[in-house]
């Protein structure tokens, strides 16, 4: 005699997709995204997900019709231009600039990260 296949339940919790995530925040803003930003997920951050992931700005200034936040430490300097997206009414990055020891990729990622550590979380 053959017994009766079990059915099978529900799918656990390791096989449901993770909720979605806004477009309006970037990938490094989700709980199970890397804690360390890209480069190029720098463009388009508005202000209060640029405080989240670096802190308050050491220096901020106002460069018609940019704002400027300046962020650095020993190493590195990271300044993010944000100008008013139309659409939503939001100041956000539309560029950005390294200086000081930021040359190539691994060096700004590496700035990126000392950033984020000298946020104090």
């Amino acid at each position: 005699m053959n017994a009766p296949k079990p059915l099978a339940g529900p799918p656990g919790p390791e096989a449901s997709p993770p909720p979605p995530v806004p477009a309006d925040v970037p990938a490094s803003a989700s709980p199970a995204a890397s804690p360390l930003p890209q480069t190029s997920e720098l463009i388009g951050l508005d202000q209060p997900t640029a405080t989240r992931l670096f802190g308050a700005a050491v220096e901020r200034s106002d460069e018609p019709p940019a704002t400027v936040w300046r962020y650095k430490n020993a190493t590195c300097e990271l300044d993010l231009f944000f100008y008013l997206d139309l659409r939503s009414g939001r100041m956000r990055t539309l560029h950005y600039a390294f200086k000081g020891d930021s040359a190539d990729t691994v060096r700004r990622q590496n700035c990126l990260r000392s950033l984020l550590v000298a946020r104090g979380d």
